[in-house]
């Protein structure tokens, strides 16, 4: 095998994806497929191998076993999941064992070249920060800075399993595409505007990427509605807030953002929810996110509405301070003149 091009092992007991993924792979990396887990972990172990792509249902040893296995013996292998759909428990199971990113079924080219060129970056820059760490043991000046930013590198690398996890949710609602990135982007000028540290805008940066990661257990057809939601599907709706912060306890360094995800919908006069927490009983992240959240919603369009104006915006915001939102966050928006564009 040529290590320049990437060896890529696909591992599916199907016959089809498994030769339609080694047909779109084989101009540009070397690749491998094989019929199982079993016989994958065995090709493992006598081959070098970069990145594997798995099928979750599999007889014999499912892809979660497989990915636990290959993430257990070879840690540096970057693994991506294929699977027909994805629930809370595939991305709970897929971040827990550290798998790369998802590949739905019927999978686009487009999709599986980027997801594998990335998967391989991603491996690259975890080889060329190990051989820095090397060097880094033979220095003695600014050790501890170097040591901070190689953390910071790891760090980064688990972040983007987790927006890709988000990228999966924002495909689900056409609508809604990039609301995670607007939301994070206004929550982070609120934070500024507040006179937050670095690292705790950094902190509110990364929560209000994943606020909404919970959608990912909600039915995509009710995502995707072309009218306003029934009382048995709002209430199914309501329970993304619990969900997303369930998956986000599997990740260690996301702990601080757990709070700020189960409550992104609770309203300041107490009649939010999960839990209807009123006032400054709700987490100042999540109050922030509120606001953000509500504006990126208005200005954009929805299947049953227009975007707003942004007269109507403020409006809006100035109507229901106090109840909706946090007023002192509303003032310190309406002041300051947050660029919402």
């Amino acid at each position: 095998m040529n290590k320049d091009k990437g060896r890529i092992l696909v591992i599916d007991d199907e016959f089809s994806p498994r030769e339609a993924l080694r047909f779109v792979l084989k101009d540009n990396y070397d690749v491998t497929v094989v019929s199982g887990g079993v016989e994958g972990l065995d090709f493992i172990s006598q081959n070098p191998v970069d990145l594997v792509i798995v099928d979750i249902m599999m007889p014999e040893m499912d892809g979660i076993t497989t990915l636990k296995k290959i993430k257990n013996n070879k840690p540096d292998i970057e693994v991506v999941i294929l699977t027909a759909y994805a629930s809370v428990e595939t991305a709970k199971s897929a971040i827990r064992f550290a798998a790369f990113d998802y590949l739905t079924k019927p999978f686009d080219k487009d999709d599986v070249l980027k997801v594998v060129e990335r998967g391989l970056e991603k491996k690259r820059a975890e080889e060329k920060l190990k051989l820095e760490q090397s060097k880094l043991r033979y220095r003695t000046k600014s050790l501890e800075e170097q040591v901070n930013i190689a953390k910071r590198d790891i760090l980064l690398s688990y972040e983007g399993t987790v927006k890709a996890l988000i990228l999966t949710i924002d495909a689900k609602d056409h609508y809604t595409f990039d609301h995670s990135e607007h939301v994070a982007r206004l929550s982070t000028e609120i934070g500024n505007a507040l006179n937050m540290s670095g690292d705790e805008v950094e902190r509110l940066g990364r929560a209000a990427n994943i606020h909404d990661i919970g959608k990912i257990g909600i039915d995509e057809m009710i995502l995707r509605k072309n009218g306003e939601l029934t009382p048995e599907e709002f209430l199914e709706v309501k329970k993304h807030p619990k969900i997303g912060a369930t998956i986000v306890e599997q990740v260690p360094f996301l702990q601080d953002a757990i709070p700020v995800i189960l409550h992104h919908h609770e309203r300041y006069d107490g009649t939010g929810y999960p839990t209807g927490l009123k006032s400054e009983e709700i987490p100042l992240n999540s109050r922030i996110i509120v606001a953000a959240d509500a504006i990126d919603a208005m200005m954009h369009s929805r299947p049953y509405r227009q975007s707003f104006p942004m007269q109507r915006v403020f409006f809006e915001l100035e109507h229901n301070a106090g109840t909706q939102f946090d007023p002192m966050i509303i003032d310190l928006i309406l002041k300051n003149k947050i660029s919402f564009t």
